[in-house]
Parts: C-alpha cells; sequence; structure tokens
C-alpha cells in the first residue's frame, strides 16, 4: 500500500448539470486542480467530473466512493476524508445545502445533501473529515421539490463520530461565482482558486503555525486566510463573496507542510498547477504565474458567472438588485407581521388545540385524541388527547383547501398555530397556553429568519439558550436549533437538547432525534428514544456563559417519549436514512421513506394529496375512517 493510503481525497465536478442550468467549465478545472494537489500531498485520489464520465449521478458516487473507502478500510483505519465539490449549488433552509448533479430535473434525489452525507460518513469510520463546497447556497423555486441523497448506502456499522472540517464558498443565501475563459486563460473557479494559494503554501506569514518544527498549514489557518482574502479576490472582478469556514480538526490539524525554502515552495505550488493543467487539456495558461487566478489583477474583458442564479420575483421588481439583503429583509418583516397578525387562541378547555390562518381547512384527522371545533372560529380546534400526562401528544393531519396535507404534531399544554400564506409556503409553532405576546413574538421572528435564510449562528444558539430557560415554552424552537447543530454535526448538543425535554417531562420532538441524538424504538404505535449522557463542556457563547446549564453534563435516558410520527420540519427527512434504531423501529423507517416521496416544498412538512393513504398508515390513522369522516375524525 503506498504511504499516505490511510487519507482519501474525492474530487468531485459538475459542469453540465441539465434542466437549463448554465454551463461551469470551471468545475472540471476546480477539481482537477484540487486533485492533482492531493495527489502531490500523498493522498489516495478519486476524480470524478463530466469530462470523464457522461454524467454525474448517484449511483456513480455510490459506487466509486465506496468501493474507495472500502479498499483503506479493508487494509487500514481511515484517517481522513476529504471531499471537494465545484459546481452549482442550492439551499433550501438554514444547514440545508445541496450540490446539483447532471440529472437534478429528472428526480429530485439527483442532487447530494450534504448533510446526510456527513452523518451518512459515520457510519464508514473516517477519524477526520473535511467537506469543501465551491458552489452556491441560494435560494430559488427552482429547486424547491429536491429531496438530495447522502450517496452511499447505511451499512450495517455502529455510528462514530469523527472531527470535522468544513470550508465552503459562501453561506446560506449567497452566490459563488467563477469567471469564465478569456484569450488564453482557462474559467475558473474564485474559492478554489483562493483556497488552492493557502493549501499550496501561499499565505500570510502570520497564519502559518510550527508543529514539530515544521511550519505548517491548518485547518485554523486555511479558514483565517478565507475570511481575508475570498472578499478580497472577488473585488478584483467587481463581486461580492463571503465564505463560510468552520474549522473543527483538533488533532492533526495540517494540511501542508511548507517546504524549508521559498524555491521548494514555488516548485511544490507550480508542480501541482502544472499536474491539472495538463490534465485538462490547457497549455496557454500562464502556470508560472504565482497567483494564477487573479490573470494580472484586472477585471478587463472577465465576465462574472454566478455559481447559481436567482431570477428576481415581482416582488423583488421594487428592490435595487445590488442589495438582494435588502430583499430579504422586507421579506422576513412580511413575514413577522403577516403571522403576527393571525390571531391564536390562548386556552382550550382540553389543554391542546390547532389554530389555522390564510386557509380554509377541508377535515382535521387525529391518532391519539378526541377533535371538535371552536364556535368562535371554523378554523380553531380543541383536541381532547386520551392521555392527561405532560408528555401526552398526538398526530394530526390538517387537509388544506388545495388538497395537501400538514401533519402537526400536538402536543399537551401548547396550542399549535398553523398559517398559510398566499403563495402557498407555511409557517407553523407550538405555544404554551396561557404563554405570553413575547414568547409568541420570538418564535415567529425566528421562524422569519428561517424562511428567508437570515437566520445566523449566533441567533441560533441563542434560540437554543433560550430554549433551555423554563420559562419560555416555544418548543418548535428546538427543532430549528437541532438543524444548526446536525449542520456541524454537533451531536453533543443535539443529545443535551433532547434531555432537556426529558428533564421537564416533555416528548422530545422527533427531529432532534432523527438527527442522531438518540436510538429510535417502537412500542404500541408510539415512538421513544434512548437518549445517551454527555459530558460537561465548555461555554461557546456570552449568552451560554451567562446560563450554566446550556453546557453542563446531561444524564441518560431511556425509552423517553418522542413527539410525531412525522418529522415537524421538511429538512428532518432527510435524517431518516441515517437515524439508528433498534429492530422495533425498522418498519416505522420503512413507512416514513414511502411517504417521503410525496413531500411538498416548503420549510415544514406538507404532504402532497396524492400520499394521504400512506401518510394514514405513518401515523396509525385509519384511512378508510378518514375517507368517510366528512370533517373531523377521531380515533
Amino acid at each position: 500500500m503506498p504511504e499516505g493510503s490511510d487519507r482519501l481525497f474525492i474530487a468531485i465536478g459538475v459542469s453540465k448539470p441539465k434542466g437549463g442550468l448554465d454551463e461551469l467549465p470551471g468545475a472540471i478545472t476546480a477539481s482537477e486542480r484540487m486533485a492533482a494537489w492531493a495527489e502531490a500531498q500523498g493522498y489516495t485520489t478519486l476524480l470524478l467530473h463530466d469530462a470523464i464520465f457522461p454524467e454525474i449521478t448517484i449511483d456513480l458516487l455510490r459506487d466509486k466512493i465506496a468501493s474507495a473507502i472500502d479498499t483503506i478500510t479493508n487494509q487500514t483505519e481511515l484517517k481522513r476524508l476529504v471531499i471537494f465539490f465545484s459546481g452549482h449549488g442550492a439551499a433550501l433552509a438554514i444547514g440545508d445545502q445541496y450540490w446539483i448533479l447532471t440529472n437534478w430535473n429528472k428526480r429530485s434525489t439527483e442532487a447530494i445533501k450534504v448533510s446526510s452525507l456527513q452523518r451518512m460518513l459515520e457510519y464508514y469510520g473516517p477519524l477526520q473529515v473535511s467537506i469543501i463546497g465551491d458552489a452556491c447556497q441560494e435560494f430559488s423555486s427552482k429547486f424547491i421539490d429536491l429531496i438530495g441523497s447522502s450517496i452511499l448506502d447505511k451499512p450495517d456499522e455502529d455510528q462514530r463520530t469523527y472531527e470535522l472540517d468544513q470550508f465552503f464558498a459562501v453561506d446560506v443565501g449567497k452566490q459563488a461565482f467563477m469567471i469564465k475563459a478569456t484569450n488564453n486563460n482557462k474559467s475558473f473557479c474564485l474559492f478554489t482558486e483562493v483556497i488552492l494559494d493557502a493549501l499550496e503554501g501561499g499565505i500570510n506569514e502570520s497564519y502559518i503555525e510550527v508543529i514539530g518544527g515544521n511550519k505548517v498549514v491548518t485547518s485554523q489557518a486555511l479558514a483565517r486566510h478565507l475570511d481575508a482574502s475570498v472578499a478580497l479576490e472577488a473585488s478584483k472582478y467587481g463581486v461580492q463573496m463571503k465564505p463560510r469556514p468552520r474549522p473543527g480538526f483538533y488533532t492533526d490539524r495540517t494540511y501542508f507542510t511548507l517546504p524549508n525554502s521559498s524555491a521548494g515552495q514555488e516548485k511544490s505550488s507550480r508542480t501541482a498547477r502544472k499536474r491539472a493543467l495538463k490534465n485538462s487539456g490547457a497549455n496557454n495558461l500562464d502556470i508560472n504565474s504565482a497567483q494564477v487566478p487573479h490573470l494580472g489583477n484586472t477585471k478587463v474583458n472577465l465576465i462574472k458567472t454566478p455559481l447559481f442564479t436567482v431570477p428576481p420575483s415581482v416582488e423583488m421588481l421594487a428592490v435595487d438588485i445590488e442589495d438582494p439583503k435588502t430583499a430579504k429583509l422586507l421579506e422576513r418583516d412580511a413575514f413577522v407581521n403577516e403571522v403576527s397578525s393571525a390571531v391564536v387562541r390562548n386556552h382550550f378547555e382540553t389543554d391542546c388545540g390547532i389554530c389555522v390562518s390564510g386557509t380554509e381547512v377541508t377535515r382535521v384527522d387525529v391518532s391519539y385524541g378526541v377533535v371538535s371545533r371552536v364556535a368562535e372560529d371554523s378554523n380553531w380546534f380543541r383536541v381532547d388527547l386520551l392521555s392527561n400526562s405532560s408528555l401526552a401528544w398526538s398526530s394530526a393531519l390538517v387537509t388544506l383547501m388545495d388538497g395537501r396535507i400538514v401533519p402537526v404534531t400536538l402536543v399537551k399544554g401548547f396550542v399549535a398555530a398553523l398559517h398559510i400564506f398566499a403563495d402557498g409556503s407555511l409557517s407553523l409553532f407550538h405555544r404554551a397556553l396561557g404563554g405570553d405576546s413575547y414568547e409568541d413574538s420570538t418564535a415567529i421572528e425566528l421562524l422569519a429568519g428561517v424562511h428567508t435564510g437570515l437566520l445566523g449562528q449566533e441567533e441560533i444558539i441563542r434560540a437554543a439558550t433560550m430554549l433551555r430557560h423554563e420559562k419560555h415554552k416555544i418548543i418548535t424552537l428546538g427543532c430549528i436549533a437541532a438543524q444548526f447543530y446536525d449542520a456541524i454535526r454537533d451531536v453533543e448538543s443535539l443529545r443535551s437538547m433532547a434531555a432537556f425535554y426529558a428533564e421537564h417531562q416533555q416528548p422530545v420532538p422527533l427531529d432532534i432525534i432523527l438527527y442522531g441524538s438518540g436510538t429510535i424504538t417502537e412500542s404500541d404505535g408510539r415512538l421513544y428514544a434512548d437518549i445517551p449522557a454527555v459530558p460537561e463542556r465548555k461555554p461557546r457563547t456570552p449568552d451560554e456563559e451567562a446560563s450554566s446549564f446550556t453546557h453542563h453534563a446531561t444524564p441518560a435516558f431511556t425509552k423517553h417519549p418522542i413527539a410525531g410520527h412525522v418529522p415537524w420540519m421538511r429538512q428532518a427527512w432527510g435524517a431518516i436514512a441515517t437515524a439508528h434504531y433498534d429492530v422495533s423501529g425498522v418498519l416505522w423507517r420503512e413507512q416514513a421513506l414511502t411517504v417521503m416521496e410525496y413531500l411538498a416544498p416548503g420549510i415544514f412538512t406538507c404532504i402532497r394529496s396524492e400520499g394521504r393513504e400512506a401518510l394514514c398508515d405513518l401515523t396509525n390513522i385509519s384511512a378508510q375512517q378518514s375517507d368517510q369522516s366528512s370533517l373531523l375524525t377521531t380515533t
């Protein structure tokens, strides 16, 4: 086995996606240059792009990547796995990033769902994983039906957490850029060239660390370089880019060891560039230039092409298109105003209910209780659950006028506030009965941030911190915070959050468990979780430092009730394939994967009308009884 074969580098480039997307020849350049660098560093290298293969598909990636991993793990431990992608990208929500493959327009699974891939890799045993994405993360209606794939099948192995580095060209809601070929210069992707500068040693001296007597470029040095250099390089071509690096390696942090002399450094850099350019058939680019991507640092004749373009909506025509954040802020404010104006009942004598606004409801079905309409509003429904315990819950299916079905998990002591917007999107949050208006406004503002992609890392951690204050009982917030923790694979925070619900005698929302905070079991049609204990850790923000319970140790819980048969938010459906189940939970998993085929677009779970029968099976609601009922169903 060659030296360095316990490290695997996978470079993926998709330059010719179908469905009317622009061709991106720079994706080929980017993947080949990154693969050449990896080969020069001793990685086992797998190069997959559509100049080699006619199409880049999930089946192709699964076959090639699984084989490459098996080749290594059959002989030794996989110490580091790096996955690089260049091409079109999209985001459907915070932490819900997709890399677009060739046939994305034909099959909704023909895209790499980054969060699902990260979870699946926990079953393949790498000690370290680095995810590098040179793709956009903008929202667009053209990608709204994407479900995506984790690429790999789930093996019969135990999950094992790994150290995770993430280096993304841009944050959620933003564009990355390719510079088109001009004269003798090939098309290239800005972010890739900037990160290659650092990977080849062309980095600010102050970022370099000395480890074992060697000058090295570490995860943290890469992050500092990207933060300082991407925006600067993008500005030279008249565009704006702000990267999202999240270094997480803490054992072996080294990516590149600088040679002892500057001449050696320059030679190493040129060798890697020449290999990539030779493989791609580019003979005219000046590969001796110390800064290849700068092309003389001139804007002349350079054409910027976003890796993903969002057509302006009618609403955005009134907004300066040079300031897309302004449009998002207006959209967020509109969301807050509309949802806040919907009246939500603050009391139900049954201690549980649903308030729907924005459209009429044709029927409501529940799994564990009796539902009846409130006289004062035809869209308000009281639900008498079968148990008076604080752990009591029931699935409800709310059928809208257009035939879509919104699954709502009802929890004792909470009212579910469901609002339908004119464009068909929806908002759903659970508020404690008897709660004050401050709690409502906080939840609505957070949901608006999620809806528009304006919710940042600090705000999400703050929401998780707020959730742990007993006086703030907005149960939906846990699902939002869980998406962030899942995106960075912070499993301990997921488990700590699950334990918080258990400690306060509340069922844990299904989404939190699916992301990896426990093992799922099933008994008498209900789901339960075994939640592992979590050790104490250091606080990460001032809010956490001020609240010791956000980072203290949490105990283990066995067979604690899970709230819901159905993921609360659409993003969590991608975690069904990677969640941990015992034998009793396998049937639920298979039923859920069947329902997944009928997912409608949106942030929250919504099912197309043709999925009713499968959804009734999943929620333990009799489809036959549901069909015969005129409006309200009890079981």
